[in-house]
Formats: structure tokens, C-alpha cells, sequence
């Protein structure tokens, strides 16, 4: 293995407040590693000369190399340094000429690097399976003609009932089942609402740090990201007015932020639905873990204090059941309804009616609320 700190000679990086330091870093290497400018198995630099070389803390390089470690891109070897991953080699497609054929979109997604360790999945070895494939097979036993036409794109009716009725008593969302639509998980749900809702360039508020897929995803969009600050006490609602006043859009954890866990103070929700209604822009709400706390019920949701209708939010069964069920969904302001349900129809013709009828069953059964108290 050789020293590549010649391959890094190209990383220039910017003081100012749009990118901090450490995600300069951490995409600067990522990139050469994913177009094959850095090969499994080679030798980055230590922190501390990196540190060094471009005068910051120890802690900006360190910060860098954990989130590569944490994606899988790089191991670290101790007294052997940090290494490029030699599993990539076994996922890594990086044929700079043969991407060129492909559209802007697909390029933004030509190299998928999987992840050695999958975060945030829920206890299932908890899973009620006997219940659940009791359900499936009373399910499958009574499939009828009727259940075998094209679903509604919006979703399986008694489903959004049931998840209508579930949002209601755990985090204090009302709203009819005509507001609800079916997705096939957050990562869906926010290709929905860029789908509907984004233009090429416009500005999002974006957590920093954030869920690192849902940033992905929105870029891939034509998003341009501004990355807000977060504290304890969540979202800087502050910086974003400074720094992106007229963005389109908002996107928050609010309940348990992803991933630091703190939750969004009252004043900042209420400064946040403030600028959203001032200034015509939307909040997705992403009420991640919302569901799981030590002490007390779930915090109410953002979407409970939205008089103005300016949120959009997004809930998923992935944590609460299982992320292999892909079913997840949005609760959208009546303004949108039409909007969304007719992008919906576009992209595909519905859902699998089969899992969205067990998981109605699961709910109206009380299943979920006992599993989930």
C-alpha cells in the first residue's frame, strides 16, 4: 500500500457556512474512491497530517474519515492507518464513459456503495409473527377478483382509514383518509414530493448533520441543498432565515432528529411553521422514531401544530414493523391532494394490495398498538 496524499491534491477546501469542512472532506474522497481514483486497498493520509496540510483541527479530518468508515468506503487498521475498503471492488462500478450514456438523474445514483452494518432496525425477533402470518394467510385464503385488479394509486382505502385513525392517538395528527397516500417508504415519499413540489435549482433546508439517503435523494432531484446547523434544541430556524429565506422547502425530523436524537423546541417549531406560512414554503415532516421513547408518549407531531397547512408529513411502517414491508405514507395539506395523487398514478399504477390489506387488519385488530404502546 503507498501514501496517496499526492491523489488529495486536488481537495480545496472553502471556509464559509454552506458546507462545513468535514463534509468538504468526506465528499472530496468519497468521489475519487467511487470513480476509481482511489482503489481498494490503498492508504489515505492520517488525520493529523491532513489536519496540517490545510490548517484545521484534528476533529474536522476525524469527523471526515468516521462518516467514510461508518458508509463502509474506508477501514481503519490502527497503527496501519486507514485504508479504501478492498470490499468495494465487489460493488463499485466506475466506468466514467459508460455513464455518460445514461440521463443526469441516473448518473446521480451510478455508484451504490452498500453498507456493511444496515442502522435502524428495529427488535425483530419482537415481531408478532405468529399474528402477522395468521393475517397473511386469512388474507390470501379469501383473495378475491375484486382484490386483484389495479390497486388505487392513492392507496388501499381502509388502510389510510386505519393509519388516519393510528396518527390521531399517537402523535396528535387529525386528518381524513382522503389526505393520506401510500408510499412505498420515506425514501419514496420524498421522491413524491420533489416529484410534485421541486424545480431544478431550488433551494431545500436541509439538517446538518442529516440522514445522509434523504439529502441523496433530494440532490438527485435537482435540489440545491442548504445545510442548517443543528443544536440541542434542533433545527437552527434562525440560520435558515439568514441564509436561505425563499427556499421551496424544508425538510426536519422534528420528534428524534436523525441522527443526534435531540427533538425540536417549541419556539423552533412555532418559528418554522412561521416562515413556512410567510413565506409559502413546505415542511416535510420525517417523524423518524417518534414512536420510541423512554419515558412518556411519543411527542406530537409538527404536522399537529400546522394551522396554515404548510407540512407535508411522512411515516413509515419500517421501524414500528419490519423495512422489509416497504410501506410507508404521507399525510399532505388539502391543497395538494389532486397533485399528489395524480403524480402517483403516473409514476405507477399503486400498491401491492395484499400487504397494505394485512397491515389494515394489523392495525384495526390492535396489534400494532399493542406491540407499540
Amino acid at each position: 500500500m503507498r501514501s496517496l496524499d499526492r491523489r488529495l491534491r486536488g481537495l480545496a477546501l472553502v471556509r464559509d457556512d454552506v458546507n462545513p469542512l468535514y463534509r468538504q472532506v468526506y465528499e472530496y474522497i468519497r468521489t475519487a474512491i467511487s470513480s476509481g481514483q482511489l482503489r481498494p486497498g490503498d492508504r489515505l493520509p492520517s488525520t493529523r497530517s491532513l489536519a496540517e496540510q490545510f490548517g484545521t483541527a484534528r476533529g474536522t479530518m476525524d469527523a471526515a474519515y468516521a462518516i467514510l468508515a461508518g458508509e463502509g468506503y474506508v477501514v481503519g487498521r490502527g497503527p496501519a492507518g486507514t485504508v479504501v475498503s478492498a470490499d468495494l471492488d465487489r460493488y463499485v462500478v466506475a466506468d466514467a464513459v459508460s455513464r455518460q450514456r445514461f440521463s443526469t438523474s441516473a448518473r446521480r445514483f451510478a455508484v451504490q456503495v452498500p453498507r456493511p452494518f444496515q442502522m435502524a432496525l428495529p427488535a425483530l425477533d419482537a415481531f408478532p409473527r405468529k399474528v402477522w402470518s395468521r393475517l397473511v394467510a386469512r388474507h390470501a385464503r379469501a383473495l378475491l377478483p375484486a382484490n386483484m385488479a389495479y390497486p388505487d394509486p392513492a392507496g388501499y382505502a381502509p388502510l389510510r382509514e386505519a393509519i388516519a385513525g393510528y396518527l390521531a392517538t399517537s402523535c396528535g395528527v387529525r386528518c381524513s383518509a382522503d389526505h393520506i397516500l401510500i408510499t412505498n417508504g420515506y425514501q419514496d415519499a420524498l421522491n413524491v414530493v420533489a416529484g410534485v413540489l421541486l424545480r431544478m435549482g431550488d433551494q431545500v433546508w436541509i439538517e446538518d448533520p442529516s440522514y445522509p439517503p434523504a439529502a441523496e435523494a433530494l440532490k438527485a432531484a435537482g435540489a440545491r441543498l442548504v445545510p442548517i446547523r443543528v443544536d440541542t434544541e434542533g433545527l437552527r430556524v434562525s440560520d435558515g432565515l439568514a441564509r436561505a429565506r425563499r427556499a421551496r422547502l424544508a425538510v426536519v425530523t422534528p420528534s428524534h432528529q436523525s441522527p443526534l436524537g435531540v427533538a425540536l423546541s417549541l419556539p423552533r417549531r412555532l418559528a418554522l411553521l412561521s416562515w413556512a406560512g410567510a413565506a409559502g414554503a413546505w415542511i416535510i415532516e420525517d417523524d423518524y422514531d417518534s414512536e420510541f421513547r423512554y419515558v412518556g408518549r411519543p411527542l406530537p407531531a409538527l404536522k399537529s401544530l400546522d394551522r396554515d397547512q404548510r407540512v407535508i408529513y411522512a411515516g413509515t411502517f419500517s421501524k414500528v414493523l419490519y423495512p422489509g414491508l416497504r410501506l410507508g405514507y404521507l399525510v399532505v395539506p388539502e391543497q395538494l391532494i389532486a397533485a399528489f395523487t395524480r403524480f402517483n398514478r403516473l409514476r405507477h399504477l399503486g400498491h401491492a394490495t395484499l400487504k397494505q390489506r394485512v397491515v389494515a387488519d394489523f392495525i384495526g385488530a390492535g396489534a400494532l398498538a399493542y406491540f407499540h404502546p
